[in-house]
């Protein structure tokens, strides 16, 4: 089995690596961070169940073909893993969709950096996005939902290890473990909590930077391709 759980963690570092730190060399802004330039605890979700799921995918084929199996990708994938996906990948939706609609409608309150600055530490996910205390204050919404997504994930990643473990022979791993309705459940409550604590709309302006400032940026950028001509070699 070493090969199948060492197959699990290269396909993890890989897609970390593509994902986070590649981006962030080339002086491109990675997938961790959303259209304000601060770290997204949405994103950040949606991020670990997909390294999660997508290694142990990668590991258990590997494992398959390194024994000898033909059918590499011939196990199962529990109903309640998929739907474990659609709750993460929608909240990640909507989060983004109330994300788009305040800062189109108060750019002015909401907490951004500008464009080619991008900083705050990661930890920064966990703030008000929106009014004065944006950046300084705990979000107790996104608090409970951070605490109980790294909760399952490490549940879930240490259901699948010991289920590996539990077979001798790779060629012989039917599916991925099975994620508990009750904890599916439990996952659904805390991201209802996690949109319905994005709906209210804090006044003041936030300090460090905001979105409307974020979009003139934008703009200035823009008026100044316009106005230098292109220069062309003979």
């Amino acid at each position: 089995m070493a090969t199948t759980f060492w197959a699990w963690v290269v396909s993890a570092l890989v897609i970390v690596l593509l994902a986070v730190v590649i981006p962030s060399r080339i002086g491109a802004q990675n997938v961790l961070r959303d259209a304000r330039g601060r770290y997204s605890l949405s994103r950040v979700q949606v991020m670990a169940w997909t390294v999660v799921l997508l290694s142990l995918i990668t590991g258990m084929a590997f494992g398959r073909f390194a024994a000898g199996q033909v059918d590499v990708a011939g196990f199962v994938i529990p109903q309640q893993v998929l739907w474990l996906l659609g709750v993460s990948l929608g909240s990640g939706v909507v989060a983004g969709a109330i994300k788009v609609a305040k800062s189109t409608s108060r750019p002015e309150s909401v907490a951004a950096y500008p464009r080619g600055e991008e900083g705050g530490r990661f930890w920064e996910m966990l703030t008000v996005e929106e009014g004065a205390s944006a950046g300084r204050s705990i979000d107790l919404a996104k608090f409970q939902n951070f605490v109980i997504t790294v909760l399952l994930v490490l549940l879930y990643v240490a259901q699948a290890v010991s289920a590996l473990r539990a077979v001798d022979n790779p060629a012989g791993i039917a599916g991925l473990p099975v994620f508990s309705e009750a904890l599916l459940v439990l996952l659904a409550v805390s991201h209802a909590g996690y949109l319905l604590g994005k709906i209210p709309s804090p006044a003041g302006t936030p300090e460090g930077g905001t979105m409307a400032e974020r979009l003139a940026s934008v703009v200035s950028e823009e008026n100044v391709a316009k106005v230098v001509p292109e220069v062309r070699t003979a």
